[in-house]
């Protein structure tokens, strides 16, 4: 027996429900019998449980378990349509986004609008295509939702196919439109000659952050073609105000480094990426300083204060150093240049920060009070690193005698850091050489246990993090609590936690 929810249907309805269900098939009732034999879990149901019963009940009802039910009608319930069509969303089922758009026909003309509380101006259906949703596409497109219609992001709305996530051809058969964007982002060179044959100007497109075609560029072919089609090889995006080599220099170095061969500009970032060492000798043979270049907004500053940064902070890292870069990229012949280029205080923390213990203690072997004469930008490079979450440099760091309470950016301490990453080694670390325990950072007022709690849902690993045991240390270290949790959002672990120690 299926059946249907009453359009009001409500948590005490279904319990009732339940409950009711329960007492029949203790009483041995047949027909409730037959239902949980029908509906209920697999195995015996003796004697049965309320558990049993709800899932049963939510079988029948169309969902697999009690739990995607009771979500479903929590969000029918919701005061605001868009929330609920937002939490209909962040739950993947395409029958509860069904049923949110039939209990509240108003959507249907919402459905092209930001997601409620969404990321980037997403908009239901882009949100569905990230998550590689075929069938809640669908329902989305059966209630009228425009496949063509990009996010409200302000520097330049994202398309579904640039978002495709393997449904491009799905989406293209459902009435998507493809561009040049797209098409240099899914790899598609002959619909991209196409498109450029028809329009010319198509190779100066600009779509999702202000990107062109060259910034997306999926092969080397691709990137050919739009150079010789007339594609600016410096042309600089919205939101990171960077060029198509700093965005391809770690996903397609043969795209960044042809994109240089054809006059884009460089810097010691991108030319220590890509093993230039000619050209890094030359950057420094012209400006010496420049070794001590920086993923930061200082070397890279935005002119538009609302951009997101330059785009090395992902295609690279934050507060990366030339020398980090050539190692990570395996260029070592780039990376012993830099550092036989770089002064001796500076070249400590870079063998901190590429873990080169060897030449870190024959620096210090060298020149004991070397630490003493850092200047402030070097002394920063503690911070740094454990911002970076590199719990090997912190440790050399602080073997070394760097200053531990130093501010870095946000004025947040490495130990901020540690608490921010739900790092419990670092913090271990850290702890070891007597921090600061109530150093407040300069943004929001913040200590580093405030950072531990804030991180454990808005941290970079949020997911992976262990951001009770981190807390657990710093609580045993003496550091203070919130006085009261009335206000405070944390993770479950990091909550219960604190309600253990308040």
């Amino acid at each position: 027996m299926s059946r249907s929810l009453p359009e009001r249907a409500s948590l005490e309805f279904l319990s009732k429900q339940s409950k009711d269900f329960l007492r029949a098939a203790k009483s041995g009732d047949a027909i409730a019998v037959e239902r949980l034999c029908a509906w209920g879990p697999a195995g015996a149901f003796k004697p049965p449980t309320l558990a049993d019963c709800q899932h049963a009940l939510a079988r029948e009802y169309g969902f697999a378990s009690w739990p995607k039910l009771k979500a479903h009608v929590e969000e029918l319930a919701a005061a605001d349509p868009s929330d609920a069509l937002a939490a209909a969303l962040k739950s993947h089922d395409a029958n509860a986004v069904a049923g949110v758009i039939s209990h509240h026909p108003e959507l249907r003309s919402k459905l092209d609008e930001p997601v409620a509380g969404g990321a980037f101006g997403a908009t239901p259906l882009i949100v569905a295509v990230q998550h590689a949703n075929r069938a809640m596409v669908d329902v989305l497109l059966d209630a009228g939702a425009d496949i063509n219609q990009r996010s409200h992001w302000w520097a330049g709305g994202f398309h579904v196919l640039e978002d495709d996530h393997g449904l491009a051809d799905f989406l293209i058969e459902r009435g998507a439109v493809l561009d040049a964007v797209a098409a240099a982002k899914l790899g598609r060179l002959a619909d991209l000659e196409r498109l450029v044959a028809a329009d010319p100007k198509a190779v100066y497109q600009r779509a999702g952050d202000g990107q062109t075609p060259l910034h997306v560029a999926a092969s080397l072919a691709i990137a050919q073609f739009l150079v010789e089609h007339g594609a600016e090889v410096d042309a600089r995006d919205v939101d990171h105000e960077s060029t198509p080599a700093q965005y391809l220099v770690r996903s397609h170095p043969e795209i960044a480094r042809f994109l240089v061969s054809r006059g884009a500009k460089s810097d010691i970032l991108l030319a220590s990426a890509l093993g230039e060492i000619g050209r890094v000798r030359t950057m420094l043979d012209a400006d010496p300083g420049a070794v001590g270049t920086i993923v930061s907004d200082e070397f890279f500053p935005r002119q538009n204060p609302h951009a997101g940064g330059s785009i090395y902070i992902w295609t690279l890292g934050q507060k990366k150093s030339p020398h980090a870069v050539a190692r990570e990229f395996g260029h070592e012949d780039v990376f012993r240049l830099l550092m036989e280029r770089t002064p001796e205080p500076l070249r400590l923390a870079l063998a901190c920060e590429t873990g080169d213990q060897t030449a870190f203690a024959a620096l210090l072997k060298s020149q004991p009070d070397m630490v003493q004469r850092l200047t402030s930008a070097e002394r920063r490079k503690l911070p740094d690193a454990a911002q970076n979450n590199n719990v090997a440099a912190v440790r050399l760091m602080l073997e070394a005698g760097w200053p531990i309470d130093t501010p870095g950016q946000h004025g947040a301490t490495a130990l901020h850091w540690a608490g921010f990453h739900g790092n419990p080694e670092m913090a271990r670390v850290i702890l070891a050489h007597n921090p600061s325990l109530e150093v407040k950072e300069k943004d929001y007022g913040q200590t580093s246990v405030g950072w531990v709690i804030h991180g454990s849902l808005n941290g970079w690993y949020s997911q992976t993090g262990d951001y009770a045991g981190t807390l657990e240390l710093l609580l045993d270290a003496g550091a203070v609590g919130p006085t009261t949790l009335k206000q405070v959002k944390g993770s479950k672990a990091v909550m219960a936690l604190l309600r253990k120690r308040a």
